[in-house]
């Protein structure tokens, strides 16, 4: 089948055409296409729509995009999209300021659940302590007060501490007699009794198990409510963090006929032997499903302070928390290039990132056979020395514009400390590859919020000027992180990323020029049509 997608500006991205990735369009002698031709799910031709009618053959559907402005469809490279869609349907703290109102937030959910015996647990949270505006601490005791009978895990927004009551503590078989594990603890009160709150690997069982598991409901529901959500933002691919239940989902969902967005699955931990076995590599699958690379964590988090950094905190000898050890890290990165796949390591602080790269560069001849483009995922802090060691290693930093302005209050810590921080200009200039995401559901996946945040380092216009100004960069620079280096980053830049004969027919249609706008204006931008395949799969009712 043949459509023609008329009636808009269309910014193809396609250096062929005369685009530059700094955005400058170069053919003078011609104007910007609006109109793109397709056939069956791949674009035919992109140009002007009085020419591409008359080539378009007999029967050839015509779409009217009604003025909007049209680039390839949005990607996001870091997403947990089961997380993000079970938290459209349950209690989302992030808004709190303090505890009474984390509180109120969870008494409606308690009483849903007191009314219906299939519901066994509860779950949710994006708590941020760094954004309440007193000094109270969550405890299990605190949450007895609203949920005495019902078993409550609430994860903070960086999804790195876990807060649950007594009850949660009693189902789990967690007492004062449990035993910290390696990179993680159990919070305790003085006389080494719980509190309840779990930090790092002590989480990660409950984070990663049982609330992704059929306790936290029908994954099977609730995804679609997330694909749904992601598209009216404009997004046609995601690079996944969940796990295998959500990988199986999504094939279902395929499998009926509902998947509408493209999943590169990133790989637990837990599952990679199975992989292994099965002989899964980095890039396999196809164009809607295709396997991505190891995920690994080499420290924490920077609102709990167990991000790995190489100076201590201010006035402490606390310097976070290694959740892997530099040989562990070493082992799982070898292991996994030595069957291609390639690893996709957590590292925010500057001493993880650097211990990764260390992993990494060990690797380097097997990596190179099997053409693995292995990440360093968030690469918040990095030493001025690292820098090159990116490009040099053709390490990927996978980052997220977002997180920059929502953590501007708790950086403070890095005045006298040479690093750079967010440095999405300092790596682009080095040579690094790029690729932009959203932590979702830690930030909005919009990924046009993404957009103003890496052109501005501003959050509600402050600081005036932005934060570290110097590390901005331009917009068709942070278009181009969502859109073409999502497509490179799992693999596929051949196949989508920019709008040109032979390649997918993902596009998003919206209700601004982005590259002409003002900054504030490309944050509220509007998606009016996503396309998938050439088929449109959001609509905005106007």
């Amino acid at each position: 089948m043949h459509r023609l997608f008329h009636n808009a500006t269309v910014h193809a991205m396609n250096p062929a055409t005369g685009w530059t990735p700094q955005g400058q369009w170069q053919s003078h002698s011609m104007a910007h296409p609006n109109a793109l031709l397709t056939s069956g799910d791949r674009i035919l031709a992109v140009g002007d729509y009085r020419e591409l009618k008359d080539q378009a053959p007999l029967g050839t559907e015509r779409t009217d995009l009604g003025g909007g402005f049209v680039m390839p469809g949005m990607g996001d490279g870091h997403i947990h999209s089961a997380m993000y869609s079970r938290s459209l349907i349950e209690p989302d703290m992030r808004h709190c300021t303090d505890l009474d109102s984390a509180l109120a937030v969870l008494r409606p959910f308690v009483e849903r659940a007191m009314a219906d015996e299939s519901i066994t647990w509860i779950f949710g949270g994006q708590w941020n302590i760094n954004a309440w505006t007193t000094t109270e601490l969550p405890d299990r005791h605190v949450l007895d007060t609203v949920a005495p009978d019902i078993p409550v895990a609430l994860s903070s927004l960086d999804l790195h501490t876990l807060w649950l009551n007594s009850k949660a503590l009693q189902e789990l078989g967690l007492d004062r007699t449990v035993k910290d594990p390696d990179g993680g603890e159990f919070e305790r009160y003085e006389d080494g009794e719980l509190t309840g709150v779990l930090r790092e690997a002590a989480a990660i069982p409950i984070r990663d198990g049982l609330m992704q598991s059929d306790v936290s409901g029908d994954i099977d529901s609730y995804l679609p409510l997330g694909q749904r959500e992601l598209l009216k933002r404009g997004i046609t691919s995601i690079h996944d963090i969940d796990g295998v239940d959500c990988l199986h989902a999504y094939r279902k969902l395929r499998e009926r006929g509902e998947l509408d967005i493209r999943v590169h699955k990133i790989l637990r931990q837990e599952q990679i032997h199975e992989f292994i076995r099965r002989g899964i590599r980095t890039g396999a699958g196809d164009e809607w499903i295709s396997m991505g690379p190891l995920k690994l964590f080499a420290d924490g988090a920077l609102g709990s302070h167990t991000c790995h950094m190489s100076e201590p905190w201010p006035g402490t000898q606390d310097h976070g928390m290694s959740v892997m050890e530099p040989a562990e890290l070493d082992h799982w990165i070898h292991l996994a290039a030595a069957a291609g796949i390639a690893s996709a390591v957590h590292a925010i602080g500057d001493q993880a990132a650097s211990e990764a790269l260390d992993a990494i560069a060990t690797t380097s001849s097997i990596s190179r056979a099997f053409g693995l483009r292995h990440r360093i995922e968030h690469a918040q802090y990095i030493k001025r020395g690292d820098v090159p060691r990116l490009r040099e290693l053709g390490v990927t930093a996978s980052m997220q514009p977002m997180h920059c302005t929502s953590d501007m209050p708790m950086n403070g810590f890095l005045e006298g400390r040479d690093l750079v921080a967010y440095g999405w200009n300092s790596l682009r200039a080095a040579g690094a590859e790029l690729v932009f995401g959203s932590d979702a559901p830690v930030e909005d996946p919009n990924p046009f919020y993404g957009i103003h945040a890496a052109i501005t380092r501003t959050r509600d216009g402050l600081p005036e000027g932005g934060w570290q100004p110097h590390e901005t960069i331009t917009r068709p620079e942070a278009v181009d992180y969502y859109t073409h280096a999502v497509a490179r980053a799992s693999y596929e830049e051949n196949l989508k990323g920019c709008l040109a004969p032979g390649m997918l027919a993902d596009f998003v249609c919206v209700d601004r020029d982005v590259f002409a706008e003002d900054a504030q204006a490309v944050r509220d931008t509007a998606v009016r049509t996503t396309v998938v395949g050439a088929q449109i799969r959001y609509q905005r009712e106007d």
